[in-house]
């Protein structure tokens, strides 16, 4: 066996290896959006009232940036000195249960910085990307 065609084996074993592995991965990420979609679909439907008002505050233009939100009573006095998404515990009765949920799933994480402060949420950006392609 000369040297050339050592040389030209190896860089054939190299791009089929890279070409199969290119597969594979585009593969996997079909797979995980696919299940991403289906998981969404599925939370949708146990938590609508909830991700349907989520959906409709991120796409209200003032919000359009905004990730963080907050979970509280109604008649609890807070007070921001800018626009800011709240949901109440008085219109989604298992609101924390739903936030939890969402949490244990990547979709929302919990950033709140005291315990004496209200529940204080932030949006994943994928999250709010399935919610705002979602066609109610």
């Amino acid at each position: 066996m000369d040297i050339l065609s050592f040389i030209f084996g190896l860089l054939t074993g190299m791009i089929l290896g890279i070409w199969i592995t290119h597969i594979w991965l585009a593969y996997q990420r079909q797979e995980s959006t696919a299940k991403l979609s289906q998981l969404f679909n599925q939370l949708w439907q146990d938590h609508f009232n909830l991700m349907k008002e989520m959906k409709h505050d991120l796409d209200n233009p003032e919000y359009k940036f905004q990730r963080e939100f907050f979970a509280l009573n109604k008649n609890k006095r807070f007070n921001l000195k800018r626009p800011c998404l709240a949901y109440f515990f008085d219109d989604h009765t298992t609101l924390n249960d739903q936030l939890k949920t969402l949490s244990a799933y990547g979709l929302i994480r919990e950033v709140s910085e005291s315990s004496d402060a209200p529940a204080k949420y932030q949006f994943n950006e994928h999250f709010v990307e399935l919610l705002r392609g979602k066609q109610p």
